[in-house]
């Protein structure tokens, strides 16, 4: 496109050479007719269309000339005209230089010093239009200086960069960073002048410097020592709490190097919190040992940040606390823990340290055992084997009410537990609580053995009553019998009544016998008795009820047993136990007479590992044991019966009896078929 422009503007400017050629054609005509009418040479025609070679030559000088001076005289006037485009095109190009330059940007002239142009910036930024501003003076509408103090013109400065004050055209002051540099503009000297309107950067110096002023109000009132260090750990500036915490004033340690002022454990070490910041590492946290100017030394908790300067030194903000004071309240603590650590550790029960969220942050060795060293787990599920928390959780109302709570249980397994829960506040400020879980079979299986002893003793001392009053009027029976046996015959049938009625109050006395037997105290020493005679009184107490339930009893003792070291009362009790629950399991699967509902009971003197022993063997076809509880039947308060049917202490304290006595009480059983109970005592010996 601007090529042909170009050769349009050309071909337009290319008038001479057409003007020349016009001119020959106008000189060859004219030049015809003075030939003609001038000098009466012939017919003007002939001139014009036949010239001599005279006239010919002439009129080729002419042309030529003339063409040479159109030629000539039309390169000197394109050449102008392009110049003129030219500048007219530059002129226009930095017009919009100016117009669309970011600076407020104006154009003074020097000798009238009245403004001749404002771009759009500055007439935004002075708030006038440019009719209101193009004539008038600077310095008395822009700026604020007189007319003698430009420093271009009337200092002699070639140029002047620096902050002044700017007028608008409301009156207005602004703070503007001007430039100002003398230039030609159309031949004529001129200033160019450029504003940078810096109203929001001195409102950012400003905030810098309330910003920096409170920074280093923060860094002098702050209550842990702080220090700035450079990169080549000289000392710029320290706080009034670095000076008290090392005992070094401020005019003293700034500008040494920081391992000269405030040494500690882990300066020239690869260690060094400032090495690794300088490393490259943004943040370095540690505990070090660090020597005060007296030669104290203290535990400070360093803190080193990486920090960059405006010039881009990188340096380091050093934060030092003291903690030595806080250090042996720690291992003072510390000490405490160990040694209850070590408490529990020694422990027979399981302790823990339970919190709020019923997890068990502590276990000693004997709840490890328990757990098998699983961490975390939960309370309820390590020591009530539930799912969820319980229901009245006493952990929680120690932790509520900060009062110990103590409570007892009896497990699935058939043991019993006491469960005490002490709350404190931990170091990390949580509530939480030591809990201890205690088992106290044995101790209640005592306490209710004690209560049983008791209950039989006052049983043996009411038996004891009752049995004298019984026997006095069966002993008046048997004599009155006796005395109609005296005075009849064998053939009288009164003499067989009075026999039978001798016999019966015989088999009373009996009764009342095993009974006062049973019910009196033993001494503590054992004594020989014979098995075969416990079996006999124990069954004389429990007899009729066998016979009652229907319950077909099959006794085999054998003849000539050697007795054993016993007390009497105690194996007795070992054997109703027994039979009654023959009893009871029988019941339970035959309510009513059947064929299968008999009692085995089978006495006998056999070997074991080389030694004598007797072995009384109790077997019913009853409803039998689960196999899944047949290891917990002699836990004590364990029982297979409804619940106010059985106390779960029988076969407990008959396990407890048979082993005192240096026996052995074994269970063999199959649910819904049978139940076999042996027990084992050791005979005495020759020896």
């Amino acid at each position: 496109m601007n090529i042909q422009r170009e050769r349009a503007l050309q071909g337009i400017h290319n008038h001479l050479v057409w003007a020349g050629v016009v001119f020959f054609i106008l000189y060859w005509f004219i030049e015809s007719a003075v030939h003609s009418y001038w000098f009466n040479d012939g017919h003007w025609f002939l001139h014009v269309f036949q010239p001599s070679v005279h006239e010919l030559w002439m009129r080729m000088i002419v042309a030529v000339l003339l063409i040479v001076f159109s030629l000539y005289g039309q390169t000197i006037i394109n050449q102008r005209k392009r110049a003129e485009r030219v500048i007219i095109q530059r002129e226009k190009e930095a017009q919009r230089i100016l117009e669309n330059n970011p600076a407020a940007i104006i154009l003074v002239h020097c000798e009238s010093r009245r403004i001749v142009y404002a771009n759009t910036n500055a007439l935004n930024l002075i708030g006038a239009t440019a009719e209101a501003v193009l004539g008038k003076q600077c310095h008395g509408f822009l700026c604020p200086a007189q007319k003698s103090r430009c420093p271009v013109l009337d200092k002699g400065q070639r140029t002047d960069i620096a902050e002044r004050e700017l007028y608008t055209a409301q009156g207005k002051s602004i703070p503007v960073l001007k430039s100002v540099t003398q230039i030609s503009f159309q031949g004529r000297p001129h200033l160019l002048e450029a504003f940078f309107d810096v109203t929001e950067q001195k409102k950012m110096q400003q905030a810098i410097q309330q910003a920096h002023a409170e920074m280093n109000q923060i860094f002098q009132t702050a209550s842990v020592g702080m220090r700035l260090i450079d990169s080549d750990y000289n000392i710029l500036k320290v706080n009034q709490a670095f000076a008290e915490l090392s005992g070094v004033m401020p005019n003293k340690a700034e500008g040494r190097k920081c391992y000269d002022v405030f040494a500690g454990n882990m300066c020239h070490t690869a260690n060094c919190p400032l090495k690794q910041v300088l490393d490259g590492r943004e943040f370095a946290e540690n505990e070090v040992s660090k020597t005060r100017s007296d030669g104290s030394v203290i535990i400070c908790n360093l803190t080193a940040t990486r920090f960059e300067g405006p010039d881009g030194i990188v340096g380091i903000v050093e934060a030092f606390k003291d903690i030595t004071e806080l250090k042996r309240v720690q291992n003072e603590i510390q000490s405490e823990r160990d040694r209850l650590h070590r408490i529990l550790f020694h422990q027979f029960e399981n302790i823990g340290i339970v919190n709020g969220g019923f997890e068990l942050e502590y276990q000693n060795e004997v709840l490890k055992q328990q757990t098998g060293g699983k961490n975390p787990c939960l309370c309820y599920e390590v020591l009530r084997h539930r799912m969820e928390p319980c229901g009245d959780c006493l952990m929680q109302k120690a932790l509520a009410a900060e009062k110990i709570q103590r409570f007892e249980f009896d497990a699935a397994d058939g043991k019993s537990y006491q469960h005490t829960y002490t709350p404190f506040v931990d170091n990390d400020g949580q509530k939480k609580a030591v809990i201890s879980q205690r088992d106290i079979t044995a101790r209640k299986a005592s306490i209710a053995s004690a209560i049983r002893s008791e209950h039989l003793a006052a049983l043996g001392e009411l038996a004891a009553g009752v049995a004298h009053e019984i026997n006095n009027p069966i002993n008046g029976i048997i004599n009155y019998a006796q005395m109609m046996v005296n005075q009849t015959g064998p053939d009288n049938q009164l003499n067989d009544v009075s026999r039978r009625i001798i016999g019966e109050g015989d088999r009373i006395a009996a009764i009342v016998a095993s009974l006062l037997s049973f019910s009196r105290r033993e001494a503590e020493n054992r004594c020989p008795v014979s098995i075969k005679e416990l079996i006999e009184e124990s069954l004389t107490l429990t007899g009729s009820q066998l016979r009652k339930d229907g319950i077909a009893l099959h006794v085999t003792i054998e003849h000539d047993m050697l007795p054993v070291s016993a007390r009497s009362q105690e194996i007795e009790q070992v054997f109703l136990n027994i039979i009654n629950n023959s009893r009871y399991a029988l019941n339970e699967k035959f309510p009513k007479t059947s064929e299968s509902k008999t009692l085995e009971i089978d006495v006998r003197m056999v070997a074991d590992n080389g030694n004598p022993i007797i072995r009384a063997r109790f077997a019913d076809r009853g409803s039998g044991i689960p196999p899944h509880v047949i290891d917990k039947v002699m836990n004590p308060f364990f029982s297979t019966k409804p619940k106010g049917k059985g106390t779960g202490l029988g076969l407990s304290i008959s396990h407890g009896i048979v082993e005192n006595h240096g026996g052995k009480l074994r269970i063999e059983s199959e649910e819904g078929e049978f139940t076999r109970v042996m027990v084992e005592l050791p005979i005495i010996t020759a020896n």
